[in-house]
């Protein structure tokens, strides 16, 4: 079971807050490593408990609200050569691009984002598919 907890740490202070259990519910979380990670947009508030203590808890905003999808993990391109091939695409480095059956290449841009240029085919889908299958998309 996911922890209903949660910590932040704010300007050397620690604020803890309970997530309410249909906030947990709602959430779709992403593994990254060890770790599970989901978005959540909500509003603090305070709840009393039985033993008469103030409570932070979090609670889901009431209308759904959007955000730009965030890619969290940092692979590298070996390992995506390594899982590209497992998957039946040939995919061998030239010159620190990694080229992809001869239609798709990738590589690390100077700001050490991941790129993939090529021709839109199945391959291209397939291989973006198995690139986005390395990251927590949240």
């Amino acid at each position: 079971s996911r922890k209903q907890w949660y910590q932040r740490r704010v300007r050397g202070h620690i604020y803890q807050v309970k997530l309410k259990d249909a906030l947990v519910t709602a959430a779709k979380f992403s593994r990254a490593k060890d770790a599970e990670l989901a978005w959540i947009d909500a509003v603090i508030g305070i709840q009393m408990t039985e033993e008469k203590e103030q409570v932070a808890v979090l609670e889901a905003l009431p209308t759904k609200s959007s955000h730009t999808p965030v890619f969290i993990n940092e692979p590298r391109l070996s390992d995506l050569r390594q899982v590209l091939n497992k998957n039946g695409i040939q995919a061998d480095f030239n010159g620190g691009v990694l080229v992809c059956n001869g239609k798709v290449a990738i590589r690390r841009s100077t700001a050490g984002k991941v790129q993939l240029e090529g021709t839109v085919c199945d391959d291209y889908y397939k291989i973006r598919s198995l690139l986005y299958s390395l990251y927590a998309i949240i």
